[in-house]
């Protein structure tokens, strides 16, 4: 009997050998895949580290003078006195430059003669000494014994000319004498009421406006004196002086400056984008090109609440002024000094810092790759100050771990690493 042969159709045998064919590939691309996953990717690392670190505003500006007093020439005047020299000790009040004034001399005079006439008057009227009101007084009775004394006088002219006793031109004597001695009379009297129960009404106000202006006249009169006839306004040291007498000065022409040299101040312009890191009381580290080897201390005294566009940049920008005490160690520093200065804006202490290059940003999240067993580890973290170079790590990581640097965007956590050759590279300060 033949044996049976059995028959496979041509159709289910194509089918069996692309089975065969997806399955090998499969199984080739899944070794393939797993060899890569075991083939660590070189990385370049750093060593999380602590660090001391804080953060400054760099910027420069100028010495100067907190308090000072400039004079300069009001006119064209001759110099008549100059009765400091530099380095002098000067106090409040003190001359400091004598121009030509007589003008201006004899017209506080004036005006100080007339306010002695007034401030008599005004005492009289509102502040009445007891002389006063007993010399009003007096006069006031004086006055009316003469009146009452020339009312009987001429009541008995008056009769006598009826009579014929006497002349006409006689009688008019005795009513003017009348007169004049009423017109006294009256006079002395108001005088007295007012003493005694002070200015009333219009009167008062017209008194009390006469003596206010007899005030300002002198205090302007004063002042426009001042102007050359020139006092110091504050204690201090004499720091420069251009002038010498029999000198004529021009217009607007510097004089004298005086101010106390211990006390020195740097004002500084700081941007806009720096102010909201900036507050008075922040300590300040100066450098003078004069003392490359020193540094002076100082503190921010004023943050200004208003900005300006600095014109002398040639992008016109804008800037907050800001102004610095300069500490009492202040030896050598002299008023015009151009200096940098540090704003010291949070404090240099220990911290846990990475490079920038290990910190990734995904969707808002930060992250690093820390290497440990040699895989990959992501970690989420959290940053605080940012350096030059390094970014401080408040949480997720701890000081001694190896960081990735500049991780590849296909890194997969997990993923096997190599550190390249030689050592972890140490955080940067």
């Amino acid at each position: 009997m033949p044996a049976i042969v059995p028959r496979v159709s041509m159709g289910r045998k194509t089918l069996i050998i692309v089975i065969a064919a997806v399955l090998i590939v499969s199984i080739v691309g899944l070794n393939l895949y797993r060899s890569r996953q075991q083939v660590p990717v070189e990385v370049s690392t750093a060593t999380a580290q602590i660090e001391k670190m804080g953060a400054t505003i760099l910027t420069s500006g100028n010495i100067e003078l907190v308090e000072k007093q400039e004079v300069y020439a009001p006119s064209d005047r001759l110099v008549r006195e100059v009765p400091v020299q530099v380095g002098d000790q000067v106090k409040a009040g003190q001359i400091l430059v004598v121009l030509e004034a007589d003008s201006e001399s004899l017209s506080l005079l004036e005006a100080q003669a007339r306010l002695a006439e007034q401030e008599v008057t005004y005492q009289k009227y509102f502040n009445p000494a007891p002389e006063d009101l007993k010399i009003a007084e007096a006069e006031y009775k004086q006055a009316q014994l003469k009146y009452e004394s020339s009312l009987r006088n001429a009541d008995s002219y008056e009769k006598l000319y009826a009579a014929g006793a006497v002349s006409l031109q006689e009688l008019e004597t005795a009513r003017t004498q009348l007169a004049a001695d009423e017109a006294a009379y009256l006079k002395a009297e108001r005088e007295w009421n007012k003493i005694r129960n002070g200015l009333q009404g219009a009167e008062r106000r017209s008194q009390e406006v006469a003596y206010h202006r007899a005030r300002e006249a002198v205090k302007l009169a004063e002042q426009n004196l001042t102007q050359f006839v020139v006092p110091a306004r504050i204690d201090g040291q004499v720091m420069a002086v251009e002038v010498s007498p029999g000198d004529v000065t021009k217009a607007g022409q510097h004089l004298v400056t005086i101010g106390d040299p211990r006390r020195l101040e740097v004002k500084v312009g700081i941007g806009e984008y720096d102010a909201a890191r900036v507050k008075k009381g922040q300590e300040v580290l100066i450098e003078a090109s004069a003392f490359p080897e020193k540094q002076f201390k100082g503190q921010v005294v004023e943050v200004s609440q208003r900005a300006f566009v600095n014109k002398n940049t040639q992008s016109q920008q804008v800037e907050i002024p800001v102004r610095i005490a300069v500490d009492s160690e202040q030896e050598g520093l002299l008023p015009g000094f151009t200096v940098k200065v540090k704003i010291i804006t949070v404090p240099e202490k220990e911290r846990l810092v990475v490079p920038y290059e290990a910190v990734v940003d995904k969707d808002g999240q930060k992250y690093v790759y820390v290497v440990s067993q040699g895989k990959a580890k992501q970690a989420a973290v959290e940053i605080g100050l940012e350096g030059d170079l390094n970014i401080e790590i408040t949480k997720g990581i701890k000081e001694g771990d190896v960081v990735i640097l500049n991780p590849p965007d296909d890194l997969k956590d997990g993923q096997a690493v190599k550190p390249v050759e030689g050592p972890a590279q140490e955080a940067r300060g």
